[in-house]
């Protein structure tokens, strides 16, 4: 596969700067053709710091975490990739027992590279994982955690010419969904939802939309309420969100604002029930820095939830979690016009967004990419840093209200 972007009002961006096996790039960054898929801040900034927690790393290439996945305080699993010493992308694992965050083998599939970018545990011995694999047209990845052991499991990969999986959300052992996209020659890129039964993943038809569309983020309250966001394709260049609902029997469009002049992407989402959703991404603007987008989901309908963006330069959302309606975090980096990328983490305390410190413990290319919330006061939030000639694996953690 070739480098993973997503075309944005007629350019493309990147979703992170991380040197990755044949240049490709992951959680939601998506293309239109499936090549597939600091500034000060605020004033009103909490004083509520984060802080860093130790993680390891292989020591071959660059590590980098993708997604995290908290049951408990002492009960976490975190997954991404690194490179090993050929320059391959192999899949990274790691577990927190409550004291230290440890290396856990996992295996790869195929000759191509392998990179696990979501990750859902219903328990601390059920976990399951989902990304990509290179190689030929590329294809969906799964792996399941048994409390001992990664192994992979068979995923169908519908798309002729590529596809992918992006995010996961497991009820129960035997009860997940997964979301991505594919592509075929014909078609272009569209969503793409599979059920986990405990046995098997299976394709259920979503629908897309007639300009292409992707999935890049999935939450389920229950195996019969769940929520996928990610973007539409649209004609005229500019994307637009989209977000659809799963009743149990199907999947159905909701409708969701598109703020962005100049594109509009939706890279994660949390319930907390079938009528409480925080959905965050980013807008594009034809003129000003480019923003974070926070969503809010009522039962009935989205709509913007004003948040604050960092700097004078480029915001990256990347992960939200909700502990409750009152207790998010969201996470990504952000720049400006003469500094590198910095963590960025806002807190919502059910009546307005705050910017939290956190903190950017190496040289540059500091990026959060994924959080778990187990409570108000509890977020594990996952990425990388750059230090030391190489990307090294970032672990921090911080309350979800200020």
């Amino acid at each position: 596969m070739g480098t993973f972007t997503w075309i944005t009002g007629g350019s493309t961006r990147h979703t992170r700067s991380i040197p990755r096996a044949g240049g490709w790039l992951t959680a939601g960054a998506v293309t239109a053709a499936l090549a597939l898929l600091g500034g000060a801040f605020p004033a009103s900034a909490s004083t509520s710091t984060w802080s860093v927690v130790h993680s390891p790393n292989r020591r071959a290439g660059g590590n980098d975490l993708d997604a995290v996945s908290c049951v408990a305080v002492n009960a976490c699993m975190a997954v991404g990739h690194r490179l090993n010493s050929t320059g391959s992308a192999v899949t990274l694992a790691e577990t927190w027992n409550g004291t230290q965050w440890s290396l856990v083998p996992s295996p790869n599939k195929g000759r191509g590279g392998n990179d696990l970018v979501a990750v859902s545990c219903a328990a601390a011995d059920a976990c399951e994982a989902v990304g990509f694999t290179q190689g030929g047209p590329g294809g969906t990845l799964a792996e399941s955690w048994n409390g001992a052991r990664w192994s992979v499991v068979p995923a169908p990969s519908p798309g002729s010419t590529g596809s992918a999986l992006y995010g996961v959300s497991c009820v129960s052992a035997d009860a997940c969904t997964a979301v991505g996209a594919f592509s075929n020659t014909v078609n272009g890129l569209s969503t793409l939802a599979e059920s986990w039964d405990g046995t098997r993943w299976s394709v259920v038809p979503s629908p897309s939309p007639v300009a292409g569309g992707a999935f890049s983020g999935v939450s389920c309250t229950a195996a019969a309420a769940c929520m996928a966001v990610g973007f539409s394709g649209s004609e005229n260049g500019v994307h637009a969100t989209l977000a659809e609902s799963w009743d149990g029997t199907r999947w159905t469009v909701v409708p969701t604002p598109s703020p962005g002049t100049n594109g509009n992407f939706l890279n994660g989402v949390s319930c907390v029930s079938a009528s409480a959703c925080t959905a965050a991404g980013n807008a594009f603007h034809t003129s000003g820095p480019t923003t974070g987008l926070v969503e809010s989901w009522d039962g009935t309908r989205w709509s913007v939830v004003p948040s604050r963006s960092p700097g004078v330069g480029y915001t990256e959302v990347n992960g939200v979690s909700c502990a409750s309606k009152d207790a998010c975090a969201i996470v990504g980096y952000y720049n400006t016009k003469a500094t590198p990328a910095k963590t960025f983490v806002e807190t919502w305390d059910g009546s307005g967004w705050s910017v939290v410190a956190a903190p950017n413990p190496g040289i540059t290319d500091h990026t959060l990419n994924g959080v778990s919330c187990v409570s108000a006061d509890a977020c594990t939030a996952a990425g990388y840093f750059y230090s030391q000639h190489n990307y090294r694996t970032l672990i921090e953690y911080g309350p979800a209200a200020p």
